[in-house]
């Protein structure tokens, strides 16, 4: 699963309201995040425009419009709408999100294998350093240590924070393993090469589409020909039933600490 394109509606609404937008304004926050393709979990993004501008101006008011007065905003322009920078609408978001879906929001920006980057980690320590005194710096601090490289959507990032809290070390995300006698190279979402294990992440998308499925069958059976062992993991593993899915993971890795979960 890669980035998303924004949704259309939040396009239009703010190309017409840039018609009345103030100048040196930038869209921020959950606004920024859905043109950006920042991954949100559900319940955070709102129906409203979030826009900005820098300490004194008057934060922007009008219907359907949130604005905030900040202490740092700059940004830039992507197809005619001024949107906040990707390091300063991490930043923003650190007010609003979970600690963990904060990582997944930096896991989304620092880029992956088929994603460009749009911020860097040194980029989002230094803002972070830089905002040490306003809303969310705890959380900033927290998912600065670890946000990584590589992962392709927001469970991906979810599972890893999971699996590390249950103490599993040597982690890599999408790290290439070559199977097939040298001839191909599989991406697993989550590996641990010391124990030949790997983590795949299931969504709907793998269930419904009928070629999806048959790949994800050849790759497990590629992989397991090598000696892997993969793990499936699916929506209900890792939002409804952890509990489940941790007792699961003993049988693969034993010395999980499940009173963790």
């Amino acid at each position: 699963m890669h980035a998303s394109r924004p949704p259309s509606d939040v396009i239009a609404r703010c190309l017409a309201y840039l018609r009345v937008m103030p100048d040196y304004a930038f869209f921020s926050h959950q606004t920024a995040a859905a043109l950006l393709g920042v991954p949100l979990p559900p319940g955070i993004a709102d129906d409203h425009l979030h826009v900005s501008v820098s300490f004194p101006r008057t934060p922007p008011r009008g219907r359907g419009i949130i604005g905030h007065s900040l202490g740092s905003v700059e940004g830039f322009v992507v197809g005619d709408l001024p949107i906040s920078e990707p390091a300063h609408v991490w930043c923003q978001l650190s007010g609003v999100l979970e600690r963990d879906d904060l990582v997944a929001a930096g896991d989304f920006l620092v880029g992956a294998r088929t994603r460009s980057p749009l911020v860097t980690d040194d980029d989002l320590a230094a803002l972070a350093a830089d905002l040490h005194r306003t809303k969310g710096a705890r959380s900033r601090t927290w998912a600065l240590q670890r946000i990584r490289f590589g992962a392709d959507s927001r469970p991906e990032s979810l599972l890893r924070l999971l699996l590390e809290s249950l103490g599993l070390e040597g982690l890599h995300v999408n790290a290439p393993v070559t199977v097939s006698s040298g001839r191909l190279v599989l991406h697993p979402d989550l590996s641990v090469p010391q124990l030949r294990l790997a983590f795949e992440y299931e969504g709907d998308g793998h269930r419904v589409d009928q070629r999806q499925w048959y790949l994800d069958i050849e790759r497990r059976e590629l992989l397991e020909a090598e000696g892997w062992r993969v793990v499936r993991v699916t929506a209900r593993d890792l939002f409804h039933e952890r509990a489940g899915f941790v007792e699961r993971l003993q049988r693969f890795v034993p010395n999980v600490d499940i009173e963790r979960a």
